[in-house]
């Protein structure tokens, strides 16, 4: 006869590991504070024209931004600004998930020349540090719960 998973011990490490990882009082790691900046990438605008039908037209664009030890971020994506963006914590497991935070830019404008969306809500979903002290990163856009993956690049410490 086949024994029954311990369903409750699995629950409590999951669950001491999300109140863990979730804990507000987290300091951003000396590493991750400075400036990073990534090299020209392209980076895809979607609009939906009708439900389910969408358009994709994309441009190149480089991605900077300076990270604070107060948990914001400033920088640009292309041509876009955002400032006193929000650093958050991913409470997955990086090594697994691939993100290790999140800086929540919020609305931010055109782009590139041509980007169709005047105002669109992004994110951009940091990996961990690797062994050459640069980060793998995805812009993502997340308005009205989407999450389409706008760019992936590498990102590299300037200052």
């Amino acid at each position: 006869m086949l024994k029954k998973p311990k369903v409750k011990w699995l629950g409590l490490i999951f669950i001491l590991f999300l109140v863990g990882s979730c804990n507000p009082n987290w300091k951003v790691p000396p590493e991750l504070v400075g400036e990073w900046e990534s090299r020209a990438v392209e980076i895809t605008v979607r609009t939906e024209n009708k439900p389910f039908e969408f358009e994709f037209i994309a441009d190149s664009g480089i991605i900077k931004f300076m990270i604070f030890e107060d948990k914001t971020a400033s920088g640009t994506i292309g041509t876009a600004v955002f400032e006193k963006a929000e650093l958050k914590k991913n409470f997955g497991i990086p090594s697994i998930t691939g993100v290790a935070y999140i800086i929540k830019c919020g609305a931010v404008s055109e782009i590139f020349d041509g980007d169709p969306l005047n105002s669109k809500e992004v994110e951009i979903w940091l990996g961990p540090l690797n062994e050459n002290q640069s980060m793998e990163a995805e812009l993502r856009y997340t308005q009205g719960g989407a999450h389409f993956p706008m760019s992936g690049f590498e990102l590299k410490k300037v200052k």
